[in-house]
């Protein structure tokens, strides 16, 4: 898939797009994405009267393809009809939206939201505040997926929301209109589960346990996770996980590898580009992750300074995890 074809198609189709309605322009765009990026969309919104829009690229919330969404806005060049690119759909303000489908109507008003913490996510409880026709009910489900992923934003709900269930029972707990929300979501994000955004400064907070087999019990994982690094959670530039797996098979293997760890933290802490968030064990095979916001980069850091380790052979790679979920994984 090629950014740079995709965007030099749409800078050369721009004199035909700017005789076209809306619409139309949108149709095009998508016409052009689609044989480079089949599973992202083009959507517009603004135009001023030289006929310039905000372009947005959505994965309509596949969290496995947001690295294609970052990719494709990260390398969209100025362009006259499209000087804003913009990754992912922003917030709807809710005022009076709505929806309606088979002359069934719904409005954030009418769907109540109950929030608890979920392993450093958000868990929603769904009410509905009217009667829903028994026929309506798969419906109205599917349109409450809708109104919250305009009323939260395209990346919020999909990288910060956990489960989400619908009640039948009245609640026990305080509810409150999804067109409140959102407001709601930004604070618990922050004050209770700590996750604020800024790069932790001093020394981190480690938290450490063992995990044992329940058939072998000479099979244990040790584990030390990074409580720091939950500040970050959920930041938009901090997307992909390093990981570095080395076999140590002495203690002077372990001083050699928590060296590599140290140096390796302090080059990509120093420019806030990544954090440890969680170091395991398991036999004698010490995995070092981190969060970083470039993996690329991140990576050949890594592989050069593995040269000045030569004593040991390390097994280096990087996967998109937008969602943190192998450092929440052992968030209770």
């Amino acid at each position: 898939m090629s950014t740079d074809l995709f965007w030099q198609a749409l800078a050369n189709a721009q004199p035909q797009l700017q005789q076209m309605e809306i619409r139309d322009v949108m149709e095009a765009i998508n016409a052009l994405l689609e044989p480079h990026f089949p599973k992202l969309a083009a959507e517009l919104q603004g135009k001023t009267e030289d006929g310039v829009y905000d372009l947005i690229i959505t994965a309509h919330g596949a969290t496995e393809h947001f690295q294609d969404v970052m990719r494709l806005t990260q390398t969209a060049p100025k362009l006259a009809m499209f000087p804003n690119v913009i990754a992912f759909r922003a917030r709807t303000e809710m005022g009076e939206f709505g929806m309606s489908m088979d002359n069934f109507s719904l409005s954030p008003s009418d769907i109540l939201v109950s929030h608890y913490a979920d392993a450093g996510r958000v868990g929603l409880q769904l009410w509905f505040a009217k009667p829903i026709p028994q026929d309506m009910v798969d419906h109205a489900r599917n349109m409450s997926f809708i109104l919250l992923d305009h009323a939260l934003g395209e990346y919020d709900f999909a990288i910060k929301i956990g489960p989400v269930d619908f009640m039948e029972e009245e609640s026990a707990q305080e509810t409150i209109s999804l067109a409140s929300f959102p407001a709601v979501l930004d604070s618990f994000w922050r004050d209770e589960l700590k996750h604020t955004a800024l790069f932790p400064t001093g020394d981190y907070e480690w938290t450490g346990f063992e995990l044992v087999s329940n058939t072998d019990p000479d099979d244990k994982l040790v584990v030390q996770r990074n409580e720091s690094a939950m500040a970050l959670v959920g930041r938009a530039d901090m997307l992909w996980r390093l990981q570095v797996d080395v076999e140590l098979n002495n203690k002077e293997d372990l001083e050699i590898a928590r060296e590599f760890e140290d140096q390796l933290e302090t080059l990509l802490a120093q420019t806030q580009e990544g954090i440890t968030s969680q170091i395991t064990l398991h036999g004698n095979v010490r995995s070092m992750n981190w969060q970083v916001s470039d993996a690329e980069t991140a990576v050949a850091r890594a592989h050069k300074l593995a040269q000045n380790f030569s004593s040991l052979e390390f097994d280096i790679n990087s996967e998109f995890d937008p969602q943190w979920q192998d450092y929440l994984r052992w968030v209770s």
